[in-house]
């Protein structure tokens, strides 16, 4: 099994690049960004019930999807991921387990193909702090990485049910109140958003290594 020293990019602008990633899920079976479920698992049970449904934002090879299935979640669980070397061994794991109640789909982050309001939860684990490798300056990031964020935002705002949540598990730190984001100013009704950066242990941080950019 490739460890995470295989895997891990000469530079932060690699993290852009979708031929990584096939190349990394290519040779790499399973890797959890920060931790797994059973780390957050106080954190997400509250917002968890047999009817929700859920996506994860970015799967990889995350076992995240079977976690949730595990904890009960029987009202659809959908992993989408950019990679479709990623997805199809996925999908090939599950069916060897005989796992159902799990859908993996090639998917954009920034482009969902989902109807509007599809979903009651949505995860996201590590995938949006892709879009900030190249983001420059934290207070003020260049126009480009602020259009993405934004594009993935909205998309998931388009996809949430009434009421929904979005759960994102990220290195980022809050530098600026919801207030005052974008976000809150361009979105109709801006979905309520959870942060756990700060279960964030400084082992976790196996995003930065090897990285010679920063």
């Amino acid at each position: 099994m490739a460890t995470a020293d295989d895997v891990a990019p000469p530079t932060a602008s690699a993290y852009l690049d979708p031929t990584y990633w096939d190349e990394r899920f290519g040779k790499e079976e399973h890797y959890e960004w920060f931790k797994d479920f059973s780390h957050f698992r106080h954190l997400l049970a509250p917002l968890l019930s047999p009817s929700i449904s859920v996506l994860e934002v970015g799967c990889g090879n995350s076992r995240l999807g079977e976690a949730l299935l595990r904890e009960g979640v029987a009202g659809g669980i959908t992993c989408v991921d950019l990679s479709p070397v990623a997805v199809q061994r996925m999908r090939d794991r599950l069916a060897a387990q005989g796992t159902h109640g799990v859908e993996v789909v090639v998917a954009d982050m920034l482009d969902l193909p989902f109807e509007p309001e599809s979903f009651d939860l949505v995860i996201e684990k590590g995938t949006m702090d892709v879009l900030f490798v190249d983001s420059g300056d934290p207070w003020n990031p260049n126009p480009t990485t602020v259009n993405n964020v934004m594009k993935m935002l909205e998309g998931i705002h388009r996809v949430l049910k009434p009421g929904g949540i979005f759960v994102s598990i990220t290195f980022g730190q809050g530098k600026r109140s919801l207030e005052s984001n974008t976000c809150q100013n361009t979105l109709p009704v801006a979905p309520r958003i959870n942060m756990f950066h700060e279960e964030l242990e400084s082992e976790d941080y196996i995003f930065r290594t090897n990285v010679d950019e920063l």
